[in-house]
């Protein structure tokens, strides 16, 4: 009975020893599945954040050359819808630029023509690139003489810029409504604080009159009331120049009382 008790108790033991190796072994398992899960997911965090940069520097990139692409042409509206090929197309573009704006134009400086979205009830606009950008400028510039015709011109924008400067309009009207002087360049909305630089400029205005000037000195021996401390750089570089040049004046105190010592050292002797 005794050695039955002894395996019985040695059986026990050994069941709580595997259990509790189970339970580390457990933990083992746990700890390190964590940490390989924890090592994986900052590789993960650090990738992500590379392809996030890469993303945004790319998408920056993208802007920039749609942007770049997008500088020598010009949108036209208002143009009917009668040409049968591209060809006529070009014909009607350059006779309005020659009708309106004055300009000589031929097919060497139109680089493409097409019109936006589809054919419907309304006149599609009509976006042009021009050869050059500085004939894009020059027609931009002369956008007035369309005024009393049926056709007005606009930059080319992307979809996303011409949403962006439809929300910047309600901002614009308050700032203009406010005194400022503002305007959209490209995206962004900027404004000139029109109060601040009139404050600005009447402050420089006030400065220079206060500034301290040269008085000359008056007649009668009196003393002037507003006189300047420091004399001016001119005086300055005049009156170094004369110290300098100045010839030197002979001595004839010093040469009088030389020749007197002579006379009487003379007299001594005689």
């Amino acid at each position: 009975m005794d050695e039955i008790k002894q395996m019985l108790l040695k059986m026990q033991k050994d069941m709580a020893r595997q259990k509790q190796d189970m339970l580390n072994m457990k933990e083992d398992i746990k700890s390190t599945i964590n940490n390989n899960i924890n090592d994986k997911f900052n590789i993960l965090d650090k990738k992500n954040s590379i392809l996030e940069k890469k993303i945004e520097e790319q998408s920056t990139k993208i802007k920039s050359l749609e942007r770049r692409i997008r500088q020598k042409n010009l949108v036209i509206f208002g143009v009917e819808e009668c040409e049968k090929s591209y060809h006529e197309l070009e014909d009607i573009i350059i006779n309005i630029i020659k009708m309106y704006f004055k300009l000589s134009c031929d097919r060497s400086q139109i680089e493409a023509i097409r019109r936006l979205g589809k054919k419907g009830g309304n006149f599609r606009p009509i976006v042009i690139t021009f050869s050059t950008v500085g004939f894009k400028l020059k027609i931009l510039k002369n956008k007035s003489y369309l005024r009393n015709t049926s056709y007005y011109i606009k930059e080319d924008y992307p979809k996303e810029v011409l949403n962006k400067r439809k929300e910047l309009q309600a901002q614009l009207h308050k700032e203009r409504e406010a005194g400022n002087i503002a305007f959209i360049k490209y995206d962004k909305l900027i404004v000139l604080n029109k109060n601040k630089s009139n404050h600005n400029q009447q402050m420089g205005k006030k400065n220079m009159s206060e500034s301290p000037e040269i008085i000359p000195p008056h007649s009668g021996g009196h003393k002037p009331q507003h006189e300047s401390k420091k004399p001016s750089k001119k005086n300055k570089a005049s009156n170094m120049r004369d110290y300098i040049f100045q010839k030197p004046k002979p001595n004839y105190t010093r040469t009088d009382t030389t020749q007197e010592q002579a006379n009487t050292s003379q007299s001594n002797l005689a």
